[in-house]
């Protein structure tokens, strides 16, 4: 996964796997140079200085759109 991060220039990435896989998956995309996660694992995940992250919560956006179905 790293060759082809790196090889691609590819900066920004999207989480979207097991809480218990998060922090390792974040920490294998900042190694290969990735700048901003957007978070979608139900966990905050821990990085270094400068790297951005925005966590989300699928399940509540998935609520609001309910809303509108009725």
């Amino acid at each position: 996964m790293s060759g082809a991060i790196s090889e691609a220039s590819i900066r920004v990435a999207m989480v979207a796997v097991p809480a218990m896989s998060a922090q390792r998956v974040a920490e294998d995309l900042v190694k290969a140079g990735i700048k901003a996660i957007l978070n979608y694992a139900p966990i905050n995940i821990n990085v270094p200085e400068g790297i951005y992250v925005q966590h989300t919560d699928p399940v509540t956006h998935l609520q609001r759109m309910t809303y509108y179905l009725e």
